[in-house]
């Protein structure tokens, strides 16, 4: 197979649309890791810690599984950390190590929560990549947000802290649980806090220390924030029975939706700028019951056309 092949083969199995053969060539694909005589000893030397690393990462959400006979899964996730250029891995040199990094997504219309090799959680949004090292150094533990919300509960290290990187905004901590809101698209990166106490800082500022209940708004283009004493926590509540959006741009509720739902919008972007919506909607309706409360709301025209909606 050639690398692009590969990487349509790794795509389906991220989007659970593998079938049997399919997955029985990812097993042999992570044989022939072993057995081609071009596949250096310093990659094969990655197999085992990242065996180990799988073995221990959550898969489905909110289930922690051990892995089986049928290891497809397992097999994919080792090509994506060994295979040097592949689209899901990553090899890189720094300090003269050589350093493995992953990325995880959670395709859109599900969520997915993984564990990272110290043992921090990160429940990641619909929609949302996370890329990290397979192993992480003696110093310091780093993650970068590509895009989407996830929910981070760290476990406390003091000699090492971990920063979650989310474009020019860095949030570092020692050990707390908070959450990050980076979607390209928007404006804005948010960073709320769960618990104990969280630092952040852009390329050249410091944002300050910020505790419980307490969210960061970022504006990417001016470089400006605002710090915010929340009542609720709304911001986390992707993650439970009720999506609460507050004061949202109709651009943003679009993105919820289009990656909680798998679907497009097509709208006149200029005619909703300058609207701001208040919403709940609960994460057990499907799209068209969610499409029939925003028609209720603002008097347009939804209409659903396979993964289409069409406002006008």
């Amino acid at each position: 197979m050639n690398q692009r092949e590969i990487k349509k083969l790794l795509n389906k199995f991220n989007a659970g649309k593998c079938t049997d053969e399919e997955l029985q060539l990812l097993q042999q694909l992570m044989h022939n890791i072993d057995t081609d005589a071009k596949t250096g000893d310093n990659v094969k030397a990655l197999k085992q810690p990242l065996w180990e690393r799988i073995e221990k990462q959550t898969i489905d959400k909110g289930k922690v599984r051990r892995l089986n006979t049928r290891w497809l899964r397992v097999a994919a996730a080792v090509l994506v950390a060994v295979c040097a250029g592949l689209f899901y891995s990553k090899l890189a040199t720094h300090k003269n190590e050589q350093i493995a990094y992953q990325v995880i997504t959670a395709p859109k219309g599900c969520m997915k929560q993984i564990m990272l090799p110290d043992s921090s959680t990160v429940q990641l949004n619909a929609g949302t990549s996370l890329k990290f090292p397979v192993s992480f150094g003696d110093t310091k533990r780093e993650v970068t947000l590509i895009n989407g919300e996830a929910f981070f509960d760290v476990k406390h290290d003091v000699k090492r802290p971990f920063m979650v990187h989310a474009a020019k905004v860095i949030t570092q901590v020692l050990g707390t649980s908070f959450n990050i809101k980076f979607y390209k698209e928007l404006p804005d990166i948010q960073v709320y806090v769960n618990s104990g106490k969280v630092e952040v800082h852009d390329q050249r500022h410091t944002l300050g220390f910020y505790t419980p209940r307490q969210q960061l708004t970022y504006n990417k283009q001016h470089e400006s924030f605002t710090r915010q004493e929340l009542t609720a926590d709304h911001s986390l509540s992707w993650m439970h029975e009720e999506l609460i959006l507050d004061n949202v741009s109709f651009k943003e509720i679009t993105v919820y939706l289009r990656n909680r739902y798998n679907v497009n919008f097509k709208y006149n972007e200029k005619r909703l700028a300058q609207q701001h919506y208040s919403v709940r909607f609960s994460n057990n309706l499907n799209i068209r019951q969610v499409l029939d409360i925003l028609q209720f709301i603002d008097g347009r025209k939804y209409k659903l056309n396979g993964d289409t909606v069409n406002i006008k």
